[in-house]
């Protein structure tokens, strides 16, 4: 069976599909992607021990990149805290994605402590993007990280 890539979560469908079965995006009938993009990417904000600010500007950064590259998902590693009771570099972060998502300029994020095939939000997201199925095991419930979907 020939396959085409959704436009907008990147999964294999149909070539004569008009909806996506993993997002329920409308797909045009028979267009086929002539580029296959990387839609799940890793932004790693703890290389080099950054401050806030410098996490949050390096952050800012890749989600434009991402954004102007295709990418739909990107896993985000901010760490969780040398004192293990959460750092400031991952809580700065979920403020900064709060207010993305209520300025409408990324759809979603996902706290990694809350990412799992048990929960209904992280069960919806590996329904998105079954890629993320390969990295599950290392990715469940990690405090570390935190899932951005634009």
């Amino acid at each position: 069976m020939k396959a085409k890539t959704c436009s907008i979560c990147g999964n294999d469908i149909p070539e004569r599909s008009t909806r996506c079965r993993y997002c329920s995006s409308s797909q045009p009938l028979g267009a086929r992607s002539p580029v296959r993009r990387k839609y799940i990417y890793t932004v790693n904000l703890e290389v080099g021990f950054p401050s806030v600010v410098e996490g949050l500007t390096k952050l800012e950064t890749e989600l434009l990149r991402a954004e102007h590259s295709g990418v739909h998902l990107i896993r985000v590693i901010h760490g969780w805290g040398s004192g293990g009771v959460g750092g400031k570099l991952k809580e700065a972060c979920r403020v900064f994605l709060r207010q993305k998502v209520a300025a409408r300029q990324i759809k979603s994020y996902l706290p990694g402590e809350d990412y799992s095939r048990e929960s209904p939000a992280g069960r919806r997201l590996i329904n998105r993007y079954p890629k993320l199925r390969g990295s599950e095991r290392s990715d469940r419930y990690n405090q570390g990280i935190t899932f951005v979907e634009l």
